[in-house]
């Protein structure tokens, strides 16, 4: 207890620095929903480079876990196609924009299958919560089939999604500075 409150004490001393990154997150945010061109082709460039560090890391886990998954070819064919999807991402950034909703979808639709399988193969093993895994994966798919039948929300909620995100993560540091220089102010 005693550490906890001589780390928050520590903390309101620098309650001024959660002040500008909320700053710098509202803007971000605002940034967005003004310019949502320009956001769209970051955020396709940030989603290429997500997709790409998620396939090595798949082939990855796939390599050290050979033996004990049950799923191991298609946890190696997932972590390729996230390599090949996220190389063609960052090497056509403007083009992908276009066609973003349907790497997303396609994407999802993948990871969704992938997931399937990984819940059934963790059920074989004895796992009782397999089956919030293998609800989730069904949600994945989904969104997936969603995002591929109305592109448009794809696209749409990448944008609204990520300025509100922004926004509210922002505005809970300016709240969280606030609050931090009144506590230090009143231990003053």
């Amino acid at each position: 207890m005693e550490h906890s409150i001589a780390g928050i004490k520590k903390a309101m001393d620098y309650w001024w620095l959660l002040l500008l990154t909320g700053i710098a997150l509202v803007s971000m945010g605002i940034w967005v929903f003004i310019s949502p061109d320009n956001a769209y082709v970051s955020l396709s460039v940030l989603f290429g480079a997500c997709i790409l560090f998620v396939g090595v890391f798949e082939l990855l886990f796939a390599f050290t876990a050979k033996r004990s998954l049950h799923t191991w070819g298609w946890t190696v064919a997932s972590g390729i196609f996230d390599i090949l999807i996220g190389c063609f991402i960052l090497t056509y950034p403007h083009m992908t924009t276009t066609i973003l909703p349907y790497v997303l979808g396609l994407w999802l639709l993948l990871r969704g299958f992938s997931a399937i399988a990984f819940a059934l193969d963790v059920r074989r093993y004895g796992v009782s919560n397999w089956g919030l895994l293998l609800a989730i994966a069904i949600a994945i798919i989904v969104f997936g089939i969603l995002v591929l039948s109305v592109p448009a929300f794809g696209l749409l909620g990448i944008i609204v999604w990520t300025a509100v995100s922004f926004i509210f993560a922002g505005m809970f540091r300016i709240f969280l500075a606030v609050h931090l220089r009144r506590m230090k102010e009143e231990l003053e």
